[in-house]
Order: structure tokens, then C-alpha cells, then sequence
């Protein structure tokens, strides 16, 4: 097996660059966070939405557990009965003593979502709703499982397509025969839904691929014991910071409407949706002898080198000429071209709010926090990336 690599240097920028003012004595973590949901990665194909999208209210309903804000934001099709069954399912929540309410942030004008710190990980209310915690400790392990995981924003997906690619030796333009990713790579956090029309994981055949944004420590015990192989993929937590802040703002159910210096300093004190960030990545990498470590940059540098680690490590040998293959139609501007990884299908339902942020691959560049940091605010920011974790 190929051994992971250090844990890469970020240097300081000595650019001086556009955005507001650092506030530094918000760079700490506290204990009171108020998170944004990552966008759920079951979307069904040409389907109307997702059940997630339709977690919103008007403004004065009340929302399941304290806090929730009367938001602005409301849409049209509010009145939807399904709206209003997921509503009234809230409302009947019973809060598990172990989940612990997050303030609510202002700046998040959907006002059904509801945070939580569940065992020192960020989650949400929907969580609870589909019944995530059974399925976690139903999920029954095979040896034969390949298990991508990361925290939102850094790579999930240019991995996912690497790692379908390699196990299936797919060396074509196109891959999965046309399925998107949510049905060839599913996500362990939420459970699979009949109004998706997606296959429950312990129906699916062998090899398995599953996507998961849970911290290692939530990772179900039999993912350990079954002998899974699991990858994991870390990014820049400049360029993290700045791709989520602009998903945030782009998905329906979230819509973030704080600044980026906001979004940055919530970022920093861990109450983004599955932080904290440090402790997400230490997790995996203090785990580096059975779990494969790997980089957006490295993904970047040398992509026939990745995609030759990744096949080793799931001892699916591959040639020079197929790794090579694969890594043409993993290039980032290739995969935005491909339906099948692009999620553009997503702008075809309610859970894309607006594009004007983007699109959900947005530049896959290693750097752009060059564009959102000056020079006072990247040092403050890696003082406190560099920092050891309590």
C-alpha cells in the first residue's frame, strides 16, 4: 500500500486582496454553534426534488425545536402537502438528550432547518426526521465496501469519480451508463428514500460505494470491523471555506445571505454544517495507517499518480495507459461536461435557489482564496488552522 502523505503546508499569502475586515478576536472556537446544511446528495434524477429542499416554513410557523427563526424567504409552492407533512413531522421531533441546539444564525433565511452538536459533530434536525440514526446503527459493513468520505467542499466528488472509475475500469467519457452519482456512490448520512426511487444500502450488490461526510468517530462500527476500505480527501481549508460559502448561498434549503467575512468567522468556530473543520480532518488522518489520505491538490499536481494510489489501494491494478485515461476524463473541465458528476440536474429542481453563485462545480481551482483573503486575514487564518487541536 502506498504511503500517505504528510500533512501538507499552507504558507501565508503576502497578497494584499479584497474583503472586509478580520474580525480576529472571533478566531477561537466556542461552544455555541449555528450551522448551514450541506447540500444532500440523493437527488433523484428528473425528479421533481428532494425531500430535503422542502424543509422550509412561512415565517411565523413554528418549527420543530427552540429557536428557529421567523426568516424571510418563503416560496410559492409552501402550500405543497408534502411541505406541510414534513412540517407537521418536525414539529413532533422528539430531541434526543445527546443533541444539543445550536443557536440560530440570522444570516440563514430558511427558517425550518434546526442545528445541533451531536457528539461533537454539527448536524441537523432532517437527520433525526429520515431516521439517520437507526439507519447508522443498522448499517452492516461487507468487506467488500468502498467508502469515500470528506467534509463538504473539498474534493467528494473528484474522488467519488476516480474511485467508481477505478473499481469498474471505466476509461470512457462518460461512466455509471448514465446514472448520476447519488445512485452509483450513495450518502451513508442520510437514508434512502422511496419517493427517490433509490436502493436502500443493504439491498445493494456488492461492491458497494458509499459518500459520507460523518466524522470518523460517527463512523458505524461495522465499517471497521467488515474490513471496508475507506478514502478520504482534505483540501486548503482557505479554498474549503470559500466553496462552501458560495454553495451556501446557492442551495435552496440553506440560503445563506451573510457576507463571506461572516461566513468565514463561522467557519473558523467550527458552525458550519458537519464541522468543526480541524477536528474533521484530524480525525481520518490520525488514522492514516488503515485509511487512505489523499488531497484536492495532489488531484491537481499529478492525477495518473492519484488515480495509481487509489487503484493499489483497492488492489484493482491498473496500466499506465488506463490510469492515464482515467485521469483525462477526471480532469476537472471534463467532469463538468459529464452528466453523470456535474449535478447539473439539480438546477432543474427547487434545490438550487439561485446560479448566480455558480454552479456545483464551480472553478476547481487550488487557490482562489486568493481572491477573498488579504494578507492580515489569511495570516489570522492559518494561525488558527496551524494551531493545535485542544
Amino acid at each position: 500500500m502506498a504511503e500517505n502523505p504528510p500533512q501538507s503546508q499552507l504558507p501565508a499569502d503576502e497578497t494584499h486582496l479584497k474583503t472586509a475586515q478580520l474580525d480576529t478576536t472571533k478566531l477561537k472556537t466556542t461552544g455555541n454553534e449555528t450551522i448551514q446544511p450541506e447540500a444532500n446528495s440523493t437527488q433523484a434524477n428528473g425528479s421533481k426534488t428532494s425531500d430535503l429542499r422542502n424543509l422550509r416554513a412561512t415565517a411565523d410557523h413554528p418549527a420543530a425545536g427552540p429557536g428557529l427563526s421567523s426568516a424571510e424567504g418563503t416560496d410559492k409552492d409552501d402550500d405543497d402537502p408534502e411541505i406541510a407533512r414534513m412540517l407537521a413531522a418536525l414539529k413532533s421531533i422528539v430531541i434526543p438528550d445527546d443533541w444539543l441546539p445550536l443557536p440560530v444564525d440570522p444570516n440563514t433565511t430558511n427558517p425550518v432547518t434546526r442545528a445541533y452538536r451531536y457528539h461533537g459533530m454539527v448536524l441537523l434536525n432532517v437527520h433525526l426526521l429520515c431516521g439517520s440514526l437507526q439507519h447508522w446503527a443498522q448499517f452492516r459493513g461487507r468487506p467488500s465496501d468502498v467508502i469515500v468520505a470528506s467534509f463538504p467542499k473539498s474534493g467528494t466528488t473528484w474522488l467519488q469519480e476516480i474511485v467508481w472509475r477505478v473499481v469498474h475500469r471505466e476509461t470512457g467519457a462518460q461512466s455509471g451508463g448514465g446514472r448520476t452519482l447519488e445512485y452509483r456512490f450513495p450518502l451513508l448520512d442520510l437514508p434512502a428514500t422511496e419517493r427517490m426511487a433509490m436502493t436502500p444500502l443493504h439491498e445493494m450488490e456488492s461492491p458497494r460505494l458509499i459518500k459520507t461526510h460523518l466524522m470518523y468517530h460517527l463512523l458505524p462500527e461495522s465499517v471497521h470491523t467488515s474490513g471496508a476500505k475507506v478514502l478520504y480527501v482534505s483540501r486548503d481549508p482557505r479554498d474549503v471555506c470559500v466553496s462552501y460559502y458560495h454553495f451556501q448561498r446557492m442551495v435552496d434549503y440553506e440560503r445563506y445571505r451573510g457576507t463571506f467575512a461572516e461566513f468565514r468567522d463561522k467557519f473558523v468556530r467550527g458552525e458550519v454544517m458537519n464541522g468543526p473543520y480541524r477536528e474533521h480532518v484530524r480525525g481520518y488522518r490520525d488514522h492514516s495507517d488503515h485509511v487512505l489520505c489523499l488531497t484536492y491538490e495532489e488531484l491537481h499536481e499529478d492525477r495518473v499518480a492519484a488515480v495509481l494510489r487509489v487503484a493499489e489501494f483497492l488492489d484493482k491494478p491498473l496500466t499506465q495507459e488506463e490510469a492515464q485515461a482515467i485521469a483525462i476524463h477526471t480532469d476537472f473541465e471534463n467532469m463538468k461536461k459529464n452528466p453523470g458528476c456535474n449535478f447539473k440536474h439539480w438546477e432543474q429542481t427547487q434545490m438550487v435557489k439561485t446560479t448566480d453563485e455558480g454552479t456545483f462545480m464551480r472553478k476547481g481551482q487550488v487557490g482562489d482564496w486568493r481572491n477573498y483573503f488579504t494578507e492580515e486575514e489569511n495570516n489570522a487564518f492559518m494561525k488558527w488552522a496551524n494551531e493545535p487541536i485542544q
